[in-house]
């Protein structure tokens, strides 16, 4: 791609690696390593309930030998599996050993491990850990068991499904939503209490033959003894579900929170309980998003649609090495003079074998991987590059800006004011001619911390917009706090507003809201002059979309701006 940011240098190959690894493990119990060709290990990651277990982060683990964690009659057969396991790729295996935690006192765990990357860069290996042998005792008690011996009985009821003509079982695995967040909130030990009264309820729900089963970082399994659809499970779910969505109070505090579930049954004719397993959680994966009651019943396609998103994530990670991404430039038009004011940097995918691949496609898989991070960051550089170029190539080009989006993850990055500092010093892009577009949901997300962050970018001179305004959780209370000079209405909002001003009411309000907050507006999806003309009605000051022009390649874009184009 011409003008396209440099390929990424070793150290940011591991951290990028190291990411879309750690994000591709499920729940909070995994460990990622890298390992390079000399035989050093590296650990890039660490989740929250591994750390709680053993006692030590990353950080700590990153200098510090096996044998100073593992004990010293297991470190060998350890060592053993770990090499074995770093130089196979797509290998999978599972070993118990005794780990050192921080205070002296070893704990029994569990590891599951998986080889998910193998070239001439690095060995990677994520790895799953969990605690073995009985439950903690902050756990909740009475019919609760650990993941090991929840394994035996569920390895009992696979055979006999496949000995016993009429016999099923189905397994859930029930996934309290934001555990995390509840642990970063309020402490383990509330989390804990919340968790055994999650515990209990699923028990209430539950018979007497069914098995419960903590398998820690918020999750739980069950498995249905004799129900062997995935329907009749389904309706187990949806009841363990409308209990676990009441209300709980908590140490003097009420806190609501709800459930994920995953569906496994026996209807797929399991010859191993680990297979059900994963089956099951790969059902919880898919069922994550939003809205209420998220459950999902395990389908075939679901491996194969698993195994090409790995893939995809694999193709996408060279590819930034590669120069297989393109930025695309949508124009932004000024709805009072219909003349050109600005651009949207939008990222395009040309896969040598697929072609393009639309950014529906591979963004989510992005942002779920961290890989979004240097996307961005290429976006970012090549955006500023472009405008910059085109400021100085076109006489009267001087006042046009670029919009760039950032996602979470990027707005989590420690150095992303200085990766924005340093793309407006190498393109010399006066600042006020950058615009950062942050989602609603990113905001709401960690508003706090997105508040400090946006008001630190705002100190360099850029602009900031919030995207996809009345998608998320539509609390109008926090928009006082954050320094946005735009507000952007979804195309969600600008389609349903018909030729006789049908559904015009949200987009109204919208922007009377935003000018009430000294804002402006820009409406994003506009495809019809009716919804144009209605928009400027409203004194909504921008739009784009397709009545004006399709996202354009770098050329295009240059060659509209130089006809100065009046729509």
């Amino acid at each position: 791609m011409p003008g396209a940011a440099s390929p990424l240098d070793q150290q940011q190959l591991l951290r990028v690696a190291g990411r879309w690894l750690h994000a591709l493990t499920e729940g909070s119990r995994e460990v990622v390593a890298l390992l390079a060709q000399d035989g050093s290990v590296q650990f890039l990651s660490m989740g929250g309930v591994v750390a709680d277990l053993i006692g030590h982060d990353a950080v700590d683990l990153a200098g510090m030998e096996l044998g100073e964690i593992i004990h010293p009659d297991d470190l060998g057969r350890v060592r053993d599996s770990f090499d074995h396991l770093a130089g196979t790729p797509d290998e999978r295996l599972t070993v118990e050993y005794r780990a050192r935690h921080r205070d002296g006192q070893y704990v029994r765990v569990e590891s599951t491990g998986v080889n998910l990357l193998h070239d001439k860069i690095v060995r990677a290996v994520v790895v799953h850990t969990r605690r073995a042998g009985p439950p903690s005792s902050g756990a909740p008690a009475g019919r609760l068991r650990d993941r090991a011996s929840f394994l035996d009985v569920l390895r009992e009821a696979v055979a006999r499904a496949q000995n016993e003509r009429g016999y099923g079982f189905s397994v859930l695995i029930v996934e309290l939503d934001r555990y995390r967040l509840l642990v970063g909130s309020y402490g383990q030990e509330l989390a804990d209490a919340v968790l055994a009264e999650v515990a209990r309820r699923v028990g209430a729900e539950a018979r007497p033959q069914d098995t419960i089963a903590l398998l820690g970082g918020g999750e739980l399994a069950v498995l249905l003894d004799g129900v062997g659809e995935g329907r009749q499970a389904g309706a187990v779910a949806d009841a363990i579900q409308r209990k676990l969505e009441e209300r709980y109070h908590v140490e003097g505090r009420e806190i609501a929170t709800s459930a994920i579930v995953g569906i496994a049954s026996s209807e797929r004719r399991y010859a191993r309980a680990e297979d059900v397993m994963r089956d099951a959680a790969l059902a919880t994966h898919r069922a994550r998003g939003p809205g209420r009651r998220r459950r999902a019943v395990f389908q075939t396609q679901m491996r194969v649609e698993d195994s090409d998103a790995l893939t995809m994530v694999a193709q996408l990670y060279g590819a930034l090495q590669r120069d297989e991404l393109q930025v695309f430039y949508q124009p932004i038009v000024a709805l009072g003079t219909r003349t050109l004011v600005g651009f949207e940097a939008l990222v395009r995918w040309f896969h040598p074998q697929r072609g393009v691949v639309l950014p529906a496609q591979f963004i989510p898989m992005a942002e779920e991987t961290g890989l979004v991070v240097p996307l961005g960051a290429l976006v970012l550089g090549e955006a500023c590059r472009q405008m910059a170029r085109w400021h100085a190539e076109h006489a009267g080009a001087a006042a046009l800006h670029v919009s760039v989006n950032l996602s979470p993850k990027q707005l989590a990055e420690e150095d992303l004011r200085h990766q924005i500092e340093k793309a407006l010093r190498v393109s010399s892009l006066p600042p006020a001619c950058l615009k950062l577009e942050v989602t609603e949901s990113a905001v709401l997300e960690k508003l706090e911390t997105t508040t400090k962050v946006l008001h630190g970018l705002k100190e360099l001179g850029v602009r900031l917009s919030l995207d996809d305004f009345g998608t998320g959780y539509s609390s109008f209370s926090y928009l006082h706090q954050l320094p946005y000079d735009t507000l952007k209405i979804d195309r969600s909002f600008v389609s349903r507003m018909g030729e006789r001003g049908e559904g015009c009411e949200i987009v109204q309000a919208i922007v009377g809201l935003a000018h009430n907050l000294r804002m402006e507006v820009v409406a994003e999806g506009v495809e019809a002059p009716h919804q144009a003309a209605f928009l400027q009605s409203m004194r909504c000051e921008y739009a784009q979309g397709y009545l004006f022009a399709k996202p354009l390649p770098g050329p295009n874009a240059a060659a509209l701006i130089g006809t100065r184009p009046r729509w």
